[in-house]
């Protein structure tokens, strides 16, 4: 409803109106529109009408814009004479107006939020401010590097490798686009030129700006942390709306020159037409002032670049590095470390040469070892410092490996080489140590003609378009060629090979090199595709066939095999065309335990209380499998629902097991999902006590040691380095973090700091994304009540009824399981839709004639029924989906809704079978069309809007509906290969998002106040309940052995007592210990520095907590990199151990008495070096936690021997 207002102050503007009209009526609480706090506050617009003159001032009149509802109730309390508006002295005059209110404006008002003026008018000073451009004479892309004669404090100098001179042709303009956070070079005249180039800098990609003036030329040097963006536009284009709307078209190169030296040079440097006319003053200090408004980091200023054209990267210089890589042959791990220097930005071509007589010396001296020394060197050269000449790191790192043993990697890992092509570079990584899977264990000690290959824009983002940019075109000339064409690495031919199903998500595939194999032959991309089964059920179809051969790529370990007379097939079983066993089978107790005891080998945990279910791929079988108590012997019963394809010709074939479930994980609340519960009538007091209860379970770690080690356990950290083993042993012989007159003090102050990084880590998770435990609640993987099988066969067999579900949960160390009972919900990550939590029945202890009597932390769904109940919740099944099983009784009261029921896509397919490159193109397209998160973030995003109602708004709003349909058409993509267009997406109604959407490290950014607005819903209320503390500084760890000291005095007698009489034996040569922990202290460093996030290595406290705390725009990528990194480290420290003691043993033997006087000795050597530490105060990165590995050896060989209690 529209009203026209007269009596306006000609010098008020709209925002200090709208700022009257809220705080005076519309928004005063308790008033005439709220009556209380918790209510939306309305939302409305106020247009002013210019003076005519050309000014800022107004004529005197204006429009007010209402929702309907408010409008008839804002126009009933003015008649009578209840509202009054004064700004500047004047009474507001307000008459409806007979206008329609334009359709898009009226959807904005009733479902975006109100944004208060101030941050509005904030943002559009801004806005204004940045309309002014700056005319750049020059741009320059090049690399930094020491010159030869550079002294400690000299700055680093610039070299061009490509330049574009603006002031002969052309011309250029740099401006800052404040809403896209980047800064835009647009190259191109358009009086004589028809294409447009533009360089786009994005502020989060500058590490460092440099500002000067050399010979006359005010420059801006760009020390970039990524490569800019490249593109390209007609100048040009027709006036007319039909024409194509994506007209900026991205590109790898601004033109065969630079597309020469692109993948190793690509920082900036640009030279600022200067013009005091224009800028009031020197173009330095405004652009300065620029950068300083748009929150970009703190400038480097007056600082001297030296620019010179050295052209290291031309192909006089490159050609001696390549014929060198072709040279070096079988020392391929050497190659590929050295193009890594190069392909990485580390050192230049003349550096590399240089260095070319010291690696050729390394590898002819040192051949076992010297792919493994280059590895570190090349990482170490990344991260060193700005003033090390590349000779002397890598003298450092040869100096510290000659005395190293190699590392080998255990059963079912291998070191495995990553590449990530970006639009301008090529990216080498390791070889890190990954889980093995079916192809590269049948190919073992070939493991080196494998790579990784990811396809990522620069950064590691994902790729991903505004709505203006052709990137299809792009990706199809980038990736699409690297797949069908492949390339050359370190002299080697790469060609695409295939993907597993979780790794194409990550944008990631296979790539292999031909190899002679004894007795395959020659191996090839297409013999070992063929080799994996026939694929003629799905040959027509490019997204099935990709996801079909990517069952022999999914990471698994190796179990038992079994013979073709020990496994079956049985049909599914379905009622009313309803499938109820979707990928489960079977399989008899003998063989459950059989693969259970296979995978837990030397493991703690109590076998008879471990669960059998686990994730298979068999064959071209995938699936779960649950023990049948009535199979017999060695047996497994698989279903048609399981079987993708068919292998021919196999006597013999191994299980492979992709998960195993042993303990059940705890339930965990997420943004989604409180959102959702939030729309069906959970109140927002609900989650604030649940958020409370869970900080301070949190912060109350820091008040014992029990309080702590429940921390750890409840949250999966420091798991790999056997903290809460360590601490829970300590606190039995009465250490304590707060002693008492009876208790030794414990709180050693990388303890002390550990604590306080553990706690962050798990504050930050309930803060930023809502991750709040949830008591009585589970997470587990979901089977099917087998009992339906038997009714025809077998007399008085129990079936679960519909709605029901059985539950027993049995956690390592109980003696008895709890079975759940009454009623819960069910739901399944991720929730989008309000029906994905689904409340059912639990029915508590199993009927004796039950199958699954004995099944213990699953959830049993019923296999009959009008409904499938695992599908309902975001479309699951029964193939290895985990269920969240809540009986939290303030969350259990919901408004009922039915589950989403959208109709299966037929697949893509093609009118011919498909072949490797139509898996390609498919491969291109779902990268292009990968919108899962996008679409995840505008349903979120939109659903966090105020609520007007209970029953629209939120998850229940029309648009999140069609969202969620999107979000369920676009996780099944690579299977149906049926896409989201990111155009079919819905725009955000207001340029704000809500302040529980900000960053992890709000600090970065400058201009929050201008970017979000405060949610009413209950993620706001979260969001701001909690305040985080800053970290300690671990840098500078100080003295504090002493407590280390109580820990020796506190085991010495027991060690010593266990220890007498021993003789060390002369049969078993031990390698040093300051041997072992120099290894374990580089691989260490590397780990640390590998998987950073950033510049800044890890720190030891992330390490052993098992957590990268650094934020990143790409939550998925850090998921990946905090895995990988756990993989490396859980690596790392078997090895670490095992140099150690070797493989512990049991009882009072003479060996474990050995392995006792090894673990000691490496404790005191632990002591020793940081007594050293302390007094010189060079820090020792990692003598801490290998002091936690030694610590620990001693005290489960103590434990072991029965010295100390379990």
């Amino acid at each position: 409803m529209e009203f026209s207002i007269s009596n306006v102050h000609t010098q008020a503007t709209a925002y200090t109106v709208t700022k009257a009209i809220a705080d005076q009526v519309v928004h005063k609480c308790p008033g005439l529109f709220l009556a209380d706090s918790e209510q939306r506050l309305p939302n409305f617009a106020v247009t002013l009408n210019p003076d005519g003159h050309g000014g800022v001032r107004n004529d005197g009149t204006g429009t007010l814009t209402l929702t309907a509802a408010i409008g008839e109730r804002f126009l009933e309390l003015y008649n009578r004479g209840n509202i009054t508006i004064t700004v500047n002295g004047r009474q507001l005059m307000f008459h409806p107006s007979e206008r329609t209110v334009d359709a898009s404006l009226e959807m904005k008002l009733e479902r975006a939020p109100f944004i208060d003026p101030d941050i509005e008018q904030e943002r559009q000073r801004k806005i204004l401010m940045f309309q002014d451009r700056f005319c750049v004479s020059k741009v320059q892309i090049g690399t930094f590097y020491r010159r030869n004669n550079a002294g400690p404090r000299d700055s680093r100098a610039f070299s061009i490798e490509w330049e574009m001179d603006l002031t002969r042709r052309s011309m250029a303009w740099l401006k800052f686009e404040y809403d896209h956070r980047l800064m835009r070079i647009e190259m191109g005249d358009p009086a004589t030129e028809s294409l447009r180039h533009d360089i786009v800098v994005k502020f989060h990609s500058i590490s460092k700006m440099a500002l000067g003036c050399e010979f006359g030329e005010h420059y801006v040097c760009f020390d970039l942390v990524t490569p800019p963006v490249f593109q390209k536009e007609e100048m040009h284009r027709p006036e007319d709306r039909n024409y194509n709307t994506r007209y900026r078209h991205r590109v790898g190169e601004l033109c065969p020159g630079h597309g020469a030296v692109a993948l190793y040079a690509h920082h900036l440097r640009i030279v600022l037409r200067d013009d005091v006319d224009r800028y009031g003053r020197d173009v330095l200090c405004n652009f300065r002032s620029f950068c300083v408004e748009a929150g970009i980091r703190p400038l480097i200023r007056d600082v001297q670049i030296v620019a010179s054209m050295e052209r290291f990267f031309d192909t006089s210089n490159l050609l001696p590095v390549r014929r060198w890589l072709r040279g070096l042959g079988e020392n391929w791990r050497v190659a590929f470390q050295i193009e890594a220097l190069l392909n990485n930005g580390t050192a230049h071509t003349r550096d590399v040469l240089g260095l070319g007589p010291r690696i050729d010396e390394l590898v002819r001296r040192h051949g076992s070892i010297a792919g493994e020394v280059m590895r570190y060197f090349a990482e170490a050269a990344a991260h060193r410092p700005t003033v090390q000449p590349l000779q002397e790191c890598f003298e450092a790192i040869l100096q510290r490996q000659h005395r190293r043993r190699p590392l080998t990697a255990p059963d079912g890992r291998f070191f495995c080489h990553h590449v990530t092509f970006t639009p301008t570079q090529i990216l080498l990584e390791g070889p890190n140590i990954i889980q093995s899977n079916r192809v590269i264990r049948e190919y073992k000690g070939y493991e080196d003609y494998f790579l990784r290959v990811s396809f990522r824009d620069e950064g590691h983002l994902q790729y991903r378009w505004t709505r203006d940019v052709d990137g299809e075109t792009f990706l199809r000339e980038r990736v699409g060629k690297v797949l069908k064409e492949g390339f050359c690495l370190a002299g080697r031919r790469f060609a695409f090979l295939a993907y597993s199903s979780s790794a194409l998500r990550t944008h990631t595939v296979w790539f292999v090199s031909p190899f002679q194999h004894p007795t395959k032959g020659l191996v090839t991309a297409e013999s070992i595709r063929t080799s994996l089964g026939n694929f003629e059920g799905v040959i027509d179809s490019p997204s099935k066939y990709g996801a079909r051969m990517a069952q022999a790529f999914t990471a698994t370990d190796s179990s038992v095999k079994l013979h073709q007379s020990q496994w079956s097939e049985m049909s599914d079983i379905k009622q009313n065309g309803i499938l109820f066993t979707d990928g489960v089978g079977t399989i008899s107790q003998g063989l459950a335990t059989l693969i259970w005891q296979t995978l837990r080998e030397g493991d703690s945990d109590n076998v008879s209380n471990a669960v059998q279910p686990s994730a298979i791929r068999f064959l071209g079988y995938k699936g779960m499998v649950a023990v049948d108590p009535l199979l017999e012997g060695i047996h497994m019963r698989l279903r048609p629902s399981m079987r993708k394809f068919d292998v021919q010709g196999r006597g013999y074939a191994e299980i492979e097991i992709a998960s195993a479930f042993g303990k059940p994980k705890p339930a965990s609340l997420n943004r989604p999902l409180v959102m959702v519960l939030e729309d069906r009538g959970v109140s927002i007091q609900a989650f604030l006590e649940l958020q409370e209860q869970a900080v301070s379970n949190t912060r109350r770690a820091d008040e014992s040691l029990p309080m702590f080690v429940d921390l750890l356990e409840k949250h999966k950290l420091c798991k790999d380095f056997w903290v809460p083993d360590i601490l829970r042993r300590l606190n039995n012989l009465e250490f304590e973090l707060n002693s008492n007159q009876m208790q030794l003090p414990l709180n050693t102050p990388f303890l002390s700091r550990l604590r306080s990084y553990a706690i962050n880590h798990v504050l930050r998770g309930i803060k930023y994304r809502a991750r709040i435990p949830i008591p009585e609640s589970y997470m587990l993987p979901g089977v099917a009540d087998e009992g339906p099988a038997y009714v025809n066969r077998r007399n008085n067999v129990y079936c679960l009824p519909q709605g029901k579900i059985f539950v027993c949960i049995q956690k390592s160390g109980d003696s008895e399981p709890t079975w759940l009972s009454g009623p819960c919900t069910i739901s399944r990550s991720p929730v989008m839709h309000p029906g994905d939590v689904q409340c059912v029945e639990a029915i508590g202890r199993p009927p004796t004639n039950s199958l699954f009597a004995k099944l213990k932390n699953v959830v049993v769904f019923p296999a009959q029924g009008t409904q499938s109940l695992p599908n309902s919740p975001a479309g699951g099944d029964l193939d290895g989906d985990m269920y969240e099983v809540v009986q939290y009784r303030q969350l259990l009261n919901l408004r009922p809704h039915e589950p989403a029921a959208y109709p299966p896509a037929r697949p893509f397919t093609l009118n011919r079978p498909s072949t490797v490159n139509d898996v390609c193109d498919f491969i291109v397209d779902y990268i292009n069309s990968d919108v899962v998160g996008l679409v995840s973030d505008k349903h979120i995003t939109i659903a966090g809007k105020q609520r007007l109602t209970a029953i629209k708004d939120g998850t229940l709003d029309p648009t999140c509906l069609r969202l969620a349909e999107l979000h369920s058409q676009a996780v099944d993509y690579p299977k149906n290969g049926r896409k989201v267009r990111i155009y079919d997406l819905p725009r955000a109604l207001v340029p704000f998002k809500p302040d529980w959407h900000q960053t992890e490290q709000p600090e970065q950014s400058r201009n929050l106040k201008a970017d979000y607005y405060l949610s009413s819903r209950a993620l706001g209320y979260l969001y701001r309940n909690i305040e985080l503390e800053q970290l300690p500084d671990g840098s500078h760890p100080g003295t504090g052995s002493g407590r280390n000291e109580a820990i020796s005095n506190g085991l010495r007698e027991r060690v010593q007592d266990e220890l007498q009489g021993y003789r060390p034996s002369t049969d078993q040569s031990w390698e040093d210990i300051a041997s072992v922990y120099a290894g374990y202290q580089q691989e260490l460093i590397y780990i640390s520095t590998t998987y950073s996030l950033s510049k800044a290595a890890l720190s030891e406290e992330e390490l052993v907590i098992g957590t990268i705390l650094a934020n990143f725009t790409n939550g998925g990528y850090k998921k990946d990199r905090v895995y990988a990194m756990k993989e490396s480290l859980s690596f790392l420290l078997r090895a670490t151990r095992e140099a150690l003691v070797g493989e512990l043993c049991e009882g009072q033997t003479e060996e474990i008495r050995g392995q006792l006087a090894r673990a000691w000795k490496a404790w005191t050597y632990t002591l020793d070096t940081q007594r050293a530490s302390n007094e010189t105060g060079n820090s020792q990165f990692g003598s801490h936690s290998f002091g936690l590995i030694a610590l620990g050896l001693v005290l489960e060989c103590l434990t072991r021997m029965g010295s100390l209690a379990l």
